[in-house]
């Protein structure tokens, strides 16, 4: 299925939605866990999921290999032929347990180089915590922690985000992006 086809359809079921164009200025697409890097394996595309939580926090993850302190959205892949709201609730499963809602498409992220890569979408959604108990169904992921925020607390995560330094550099300002965009959507 075609990028434009996905997004008329989305269109069609959640209104209308911002288009994000993030230009990655410091070259080559970020690392993704522990070295592999964003389109091996044909991965194109991933889902952000921004779940509230009936506190009204948005939920963050770590991982067990991040830098200590270091919080964003859990994002998935968005397999092969697969419809972008199947692999949202799949992810969801996967990694949080939760029962959610979905409330709306907040943006959709294309990542951009200017080295000519192709871009790499991200389709943040805004979910609705209903029920279940926050566990990680896939050990794989490696979720090491979870910390619900407030805009002032994404605010702060996506800074920590940016201010990575060495290896974790641009993976941290790949990752901020969404954070801005939702604390922005939210306000």
């Amino acid at each position: 299925m075609s990028s434009q086809h996905d997004l008329g359809r989305l269109r069609k079921r959640y209104g209308k939605f911002p288009l994000v164009e993030a230009v990655l200025a410091d070259g080559a697409f970020a690392p993704l866990h522990g070295g592999a890097r964003r389109g091996q394996g044909g991965r194109r595309s991933e889902v952000a999921m921004a779940i509230r939580r009936p506190s009204g926090g948005i939920l963050l993850q770590t991982k067990a290999f991040y830098p200590p302190g270091t919080f964003r959205l859990p994002t998935g892949g968005i397999k092969e032929g697969e419809d972008v709201e199947h692999a949202l609730l799949r992810e969801v499963h996967e990694e949080s347990n939760l029962d959610v809602e979905i409330e709306r498409l907040v943006a959709v992220i294309d990542h951009t180089a200017p080295a000519g890569a192709a871009p790499f979408r991200s389709y943040m959604f805004l979910l609705r915590e209903v029920g279940g108990t926050l566990k990680v169904n896939d050990p794989d992921e490696r979720i090491s922690g979870w910390d619900a925020r407030d805009v002032l607390g994404l605010d702060q995560a996506a800074r920590d985000l940016r201010n990575l330094d060495g290896t974790w550099r641009r993976w941290g300002r790949f990752r901020a992006v969404a954070l801005e965009v939702l604390a922005g959507a939210i306000r």
